[in-house]
């Protein structure tokens, strides 16, 4: 359906960095340590010199207080970059696999929903809320940075509340003709009610009125549950990627 190396591009403009540097092919991202794909290198392309653009994340990351660390997958450059890092140190963090499908096709696999969901281009506080409760990386003081990576991109965002609380959120990436889910969280309280279908068909209902056709998610490999559920709606796998990450001292 797509090139892996276009995969990794659409995964990127899905959650975009508040800064990024080119670096003779790779794509050094940063925002306060805030999620490890936006605080991690995207290698597209071989650097000339290996070892000194190693030195040169390595030294940047350090003036940010950030783990060094790569998004490894089947199109990272250079070809033996995974094996490189090993030796040097890295260690392998969140085996993930990337799966794609046609709006049209996960939609006809949906039931309607039985309860509302409500759609929006911006997440509200209780849309964050529970989202960070569930999925949230690192403490409160991290939310503002979050929040900008959310609002850095265009998006769909899907909250199922009763009254004032939500009890599903999920996001979707806009990005050309694509659309990547996010961000799916169900409260604890109200799982295994259908809720994250439900949240999935609502947002991708509406992806269908401002011309999507394909849409992608990450799921990590060991999420066995996740994976039956994008399975079920004919979900396949079309790329995977781990972390490589330098532990500090």
């Amino acid at each position: 359906m797509i090139a892996t190396a276009g995969i990794d591009a659409l995964m990127n403009k899905g959650w975009p960095a508040a800064d990024s540097t080119e670096l003779d092919g790779w794509l050094v991202r940063r925002n306060a340590g805030v999620t490890m794909r936006a605080n991690s290198v995207l290698p597209a392309s071989a650097p000339f010199d290996l070892d000194r653009a190693l030195d040169y994340v390595e030294n940047l990351y350090a003036a940010h207080q950030i783990a060094p660390s790569f998004q490894v997958g089947p199109a990272a450059q250079p070809g033996d970059l995974d094996e490189y890092l090993a030796a040097r140190g890295y260690e392998v963090r969140t085996p993930t696999l990337v799966m794609c499908a046609e709006v049209a096709d996960v939609l006809a696999k949906l039931p309607e929903p039985t309860t509302a969901v409500n759609i929006s281009s911006t997440p509200g506080d209780d849309w964050m809320a529970l989202w960070w409760v569930v999925d949230g990386h690192g403490g409160s003081d991290a939310q503002p940075a979050a929040r900008q990576i959310l609002n850095r991109g265009r998006a769909l965002y899907a909250t199922i509340s009763s009254g004032r609380q939500a009890q599903a959120v999920g996001r979707l990436a806009l990005v050309d003709d694509w659309a990547g889910i996010y961000c799916l969280a169900v409260d604890p309280a109200y799982r295994r009610q259908g809720l994250a279908q439900a949240t999935i068909h609502g947002l991708l209902q509406k992806a269908t009125t401002v011309g999507v056709n394909h849409v992608w998610l990450q799921v990590v490999e060991a999420n066995a549950p996740a994976r039956a559920l994008y399975d079920s709606l004919g979900f396949q796998t079309v790329s995977r990627y781990h972390y490589r990450v330098r532990p500090q001292p």
